[in-house]
């Protein structure tokens, strides 16, 4: 009978021991797995203040490019070349500096439409390009240019009545806007449409839909629509241009920048009529939208920064930031294509 209750008492005992090994088991995974996952966080935490900080010396990079003459190098074999050029029409810049690299988008403000200046029906056709359907898209543009244009009068109209009706009541702005964001009270304007998104498109493939402030400004453009940079959507809007015209432009300028009226009839023969009724400039203006990501080699962390800058020599340091968006999640791809001679000469090493 002892020896029976000493057994049982063992196996007991040995029973205990085996749920606390498994027990403890347990608790070495979870750390172990607790510990992995924190070291992860970590890394992708400091992988991402290294591509911000990359994004910023973009930006400062393209500046310089942008502001200052290209300086002579002589490397070792004796040859003279330039770094740091940006060449009228370029649109990727490529920085190489020690912890990593950095792509800047170059655009200027005038490959934009004025969203105080545009006619309503023009940017009627620029939501249809963006694939709103018709009536919509001619509502939001007449809500648009009743929002931007004085008051004709103390009488509210329907758009006034339809703001003041609505459960947080507010006013219209009735004067030009002075940044994109105050789109959004606008009757018909909805976060999708202003921020962009991916969407399906009828044939099956996703593409991305651009945000509004890749296609729309508030900067005074004169002289036209540059081509050079100008997006799909905002050559389809132009008077007289079709779907095969803008194309046919884009592929054009990714062979080689478009200088003048004469390169572009050449490339594009199309162009002559259409030209005549959409005024077209080459010039890239003074205010260009920098959009920067940064990266590190052999890492997925990509941070994005955009900064709206005025240049012109007669300013502080030629230039003034007019605008900084510290995360922008819209950044372009880069063409997967071999870099055109005048982008190659646009790369710097630091």
């Amino acid at each position: 009978m002892r020896r029976d209750f000493e057994q049982k008492q063992k196996g007991v005992a040995l029973l205990a021991v085996l749920w606390l090994a498994v027990a403890l088991s347990m608790m070495a995974l979870a750390t172990s797995y607790l510990v992995r996952t924190e070291t992860e966080a970590v890394r992708n935490q400091i992988e991402s203040q290294q591509g911000y900080y990359l994004a910023r010396g973009g930006i400062e990079a393209a500046v310089y490019s942008m502001t200052r003459p290209p300086v002579p190098q002589t490397p070792a074999g004796g040859e003279i070349r330039q770094e740091a050029e940006f060449v009228p029409g370029q649109r990727w810049l490529q920085y190489e500096f020690a912890g990593g690299q950095c792509i800047v988008e170059v655009v200027p403000e005038n490959a934009k439409l004025n969203v105080n200046q545009a006619e309503a029906d023009q940017l009627a056709a620029l939501f249809s390009t963006m694939g709103l359907p018709a009536v919509p898209s001619a509502e939001l543009a007449a809500a648009i240019v009743d929002w931007r244009s004085p008051r004709a009068s103390d009488v509210g109209n329907l758009f006034d009545a339809f703001y003041a009706n609505l459960p947080q009541p507010y006013l219209a702005r009735h004067a030009p806007l002075e940044q994109l964001e105050e789109l959004l009270p606008v009757r018909g304007m909805t976060p999708d449409l202003f921020f962009g998104g991916v969407e399906q498109t009828p044939q099956g493939p996703w593409r991305r839909r651009p945000p509004l402030p890749d296609l729309l400004t508030t900067e005074k453009t004169t002289g036209g629509v540059n081509p050079n940079y100008a997006s799909y959507e905002v050559l389809r809007a132009l008077p007289g241009w079709d779907d095969a015209l803008a194309a046919a432009v884009i592929a054009a300028r990714a062979t080689a920048p478009l200088e003048s009226m004469e390169k572009l009839q050449a490339a594009v023969p199309a162009i002559s009529f259409s030209a005549s009724l959409s005024p077209l400039t080459f010039a890239g203006g003074s205010v260009y939208t920098l959009t920067a990501t940064g990266f590190l080699p052999d890492s997925p962390v990509r941070r994005s920064v955009r900064a709206l800058v005025r240049i012109a020599p007669t300013l502080p340091l030629s230039h003034q930031v007019l605008a900084w968006w510290d995360d922008w999640p819209f950044a372009n791809e880069p063409p997967q294509a071999q870099p055109a001679e005048s982008e190659k000469r646009g790369r710097i090493r630091s």
